[in-house]
């Protein structure tokens, strides 16, 4: 069953002289589409009995505990615990309450020295007189590095950090944003800005970017994250994960911080860099109309997206006004490295239902990109399209598959780069350059035979 909501887009289109209906990201135009939305979470999985209904937590004014007798301690600890009440935030601009730090007199960037962000716990300066600029040679993009991280992660953080500064950043000073669903604590703001050589800037994530829509059952998602049958499915019993990927797949980018940029870099916990990065590569995005890079694409777990796609397709091949008018041509697109789009001409001959995808993912783990390719509300009913179908927690949907399928959607393959000068590994998977003199010249300490992109079955090397 199928409700139809309409949404006010205003689309990507390209002005090129050979086809004005290519996408180079520039907003241009404004159209109302209908958009069939789905509202039924039993499209997805196997069907759930519901007949137990979750609990009802029920308070007055002379009490401060539940029918099932949690305590306010308790309460705090619970997904629907605002996390900004007793904090420098908790006011109606959820804003610190301290006064904002001057900024260095030959700091380039983009901040407003006057105020704080709309839930900025922290910022913390550095005296760009220590370092040794040569601003006829380096010039810092609107950009910043973006970590999303919890406290009890703060030492995978540091290694992390320390990685990025010996390798690139200790040259370009780019502001480093934190993101935690909960305040940071003052032992992770110290020793985090004490490796940074940028500005730092530390924020909490708004409680409705990090909590359950009204539209999904909690127990229903309880009930399936306990199922036996997906328990080898790695995050699959995590409730904290799905929460992540769905702030990283619709919500990152709105956070107010970020309002002060045009590019981020991506850096999580316990990642490595093997090798120098001696080119800047928020410039070479900015120089070459790029809008989003990475470093390594995989395969994803299937039974974690079993409606992913489907939903995907609806939305961008089954509305004919977004389909002709705000798509790349079929040959311009990425559609051909995830999908089996090569056996249709165009657009109008594709039979929807028998379109597949090869479970190829971006590994968004890594990625450098401009923020633009969110901030429009194609990307934006996109999400919701999405979201609204109970994806993120019904199933176990990442944000590495949905940011991949917009990009292969609404992208040119011109405007996508993968960094192979980048010397990545996290976990399982890492790149190395295969070229002996790079090896040398970047200084690296990774072993090229051991490149997971030409070693793993699970790489999409082509």
């Amino acid at each position: 069953m199928f409700r139809i909501h309409k949404f006010r887009l205003i689309l990507l289109i390209t002005q090129n002289q050979n086809n004005q209906n290519q996408n180079n990201g520039k907003i241009i135009d404004i159209k109302t589409l209908d958009i069939p939305y789905p509202n039924d979470p039993n499209i997805l999985l196997d069907p759930i009995d519901k007949s137990t209904k979750p609990e009802v937590t029920t308070t007055n004014e002379n009490t401060e505990v539940t029918e099932n007798n949690e305590s306010t301690d308790q309460l705090i600890n619970n997904q629907s615990f605002n996390p900004l009440t007793n904090t420098s935030l908790d006011n109606p601009l959820n804003t610190t309450t301290e006064s904002p730090p001057i900024l260095p007199k030959n700091y380039n960037g983009p901040i407003n020295p006057n105020f704080y962000s709309q839930f900025e716990q922290k910022r913390l300066l550095v005296n760009f007189n220590d370092y040794e600029l040569d601003n006829n040679s380096i010039i810092r993009q609107n950009a910043t590095i973006l970590s999303l991280v919890r406290n009890e992660e703060l030492y995978d953080m540091l290694s992390s950090i320390q990685q990025v500064e010996d390798r690139f950043n200790g040259k370009f000073h780019y502001d480093w944003v934190f993101l935690n669903d909960k305040p940071f604590t003052d032992e992770f703001i110290k020793l985090t800005s004490s490796l940074c050589s940028g500005i730092t800037r530390y924020g909490i994530i708004p409680h409705d970017h990090w909590s359950y829509p009204d539209f999904i059952d909690q127990d229903t998602a309880k009930k399936i994250r306990e199922m036996k049958k997906f328990q080898n499915i790695p995050y699959w019993k995590s409730e904290s994960y799905r929460h992540m990927c769905r702030f990283n797949s619709g919500f990152f980018y709105k956070h107010p911080i970020l309002n002060d940029y045009q590019y981020y870099w991506r850096v999580e916990p316990n990642v490595f860099f093997n090798c120098n990065i001696v080119n800047d590569p928020f410039k070479f995005l900015v120089d070459n109309n790029k809008l989003y890079g990475f470093t390594i694409a995989m395969l994803e777990f299937s039974k974690t997206i079993p409606n992913l796609f489907k939903l995907t397709k609806e939305f961008f091949l089954k509305n004919d006004l977004i389909k002709k008018n705000y798509l790349p041509d079929i040959n311009d697109s990425l559609l051909n490295f995830i999908t089996d789009i090569s056996k249709f001409e165009n657009y109008d001959e594709i039979d929807v239902d028998k379109l597949n995808y090869n479970l190829c993912h971006f590994w968004s783990n890594f990625e450098i990109a401009n923020l633009d390719l969110f901030r429009n509300e194609l990307y934006e009913s996109f999400f919701q399209y999405l979201d609204k179908s109970g994806g993120f927690f019904y199933e176990r949907w990442g944000d590495a598959p949905v940011h991949t399928l917009a990009v292969a959607f609404m992208l040119r393959k011109d405007q996508v780069h993968i960094f192979q000068d980048i010397s990545y590994r996290h976990t399982v998977a890492g790149t190395c350059p295969l070229n002996d003199q790079q090896l040398v010249d970047l200084k690296c300490s990774c072993n090229p035979e051991l490149d997971w992109a030409w070693n793993s079955a699970s790489s999409c090397r082509d």
